[in-house]
């Protein structure tokens, strides 16, 4: 069982995954696991535990999202499909990748999407398109997130959202909402995995859940009436830096510990 401390600390953590979930339709995985381990829980357990946290946080947050109108379904149904295979290989995978890898890689991965979003989006109010993106490119998209949000044992949203963005041409707001309610599905076969791997810590889980389901509602709410390009800059600096930060203390304790520790 948690201590009273340890409980208040997964508390106020999943208030902050569920604000920048719903508000961005990224955020919970790509923040959360570097947050745990600087308070030192276990890299296998930060890294999956916050997957289970996903389904009701996407759940809440597509909601609000799906009565605007902003989930684009042909491109929800299409990752969704591409991506769930790639889930499980990713899942499997992290029993032979070394954990401190893993960190590495979720680091990259966090600079790298700060990065992008620092960058202006071009034309994020496209003429639409009555196909939409051809689907070959929607299951490779999924794919390729899957198999990713698999091994790094999160959702994917902060893979898709970008990739909506840059290959799928769609509005800033439907790629956030596409993507959380995306995430959904995604974690629910992750999740599986990892429990029966013994990665997911139910107590952390839910300390986590009960911050992150209320915020994700408030995130989603002011997400879906707040101009996006101030907070988004914001939270693409925020990640750039705070990812900054991770990778250096991963690669430091690897240089003192060893990579395979």
């Amino acid at each position: 069982m948690p201590t009273p401390s340890d409980a208040a600390a997964y508390l106020a953590l999943g208030l902050v995954i569920g604000f920048m979930s719903g508000l961005f339709g990224v955020g919970g995985s790509s923040i959360s696991t570097p947050l745990l381990r600087l308070i030192d829980v276990p890299r296998m357990i930060a890294l999956a535990t916050p997957l289970p946290v996903t389904l009701p946080t996407a759940l809440v947050g597509g909601f609000v999202y799906w009565r605007r109108g902003w989930v684009k379904k042909r491109v929800l149904i299409w990752t969704v499909l591409g991506g769930t295979p790639g889930v499980v290989v990713g899942s499997l995978l992290t029993e032979v990748v070394p954990g401190r890898m893993l960190m590495l890689l979720t680091g990259c991965f966090v600079v790298a999407v700060g990065v992008r979003l620092l960058q202006p989006v071009v034309d994020e109010q496209p003429e639409p398109d009555p196909q939409g993106p051809p689907v070959a490119v929607l299951v490779a998209v999924g794919a390729a997130v899957g198999l990713l949000s698999g091994l790094l044992a999160n959702g994917g949203g902060f893979l898709l959202v970008p990739a909506y963005l840059v290959v799928c041409r769609l509005a800033i707001q439907e790629a956030a909402a596409t993507s959380l309610v995306a995430v959904g599905f995604l974690a629910t076969p992750g999740t599986w995995i990892h429990w029966r791997l013994g990665h997911v810590d139910w107590a952390m889980a839910l300390g986590l859940a009960t911050g992150a389901v209320p915020s994700t509602y408030a995130g989603a709410r002011l997400g879906s009436n707040l101009p996006k390009e101030r907070a988004r800059f914001l939270f693409g600096l925020f990640l750039t830096v705070f990812g900054a930060m991770f990778l250096w203390r991963t690669v430091y304790r690897a240089e003192v510990y060893g990579w395979l520790t």
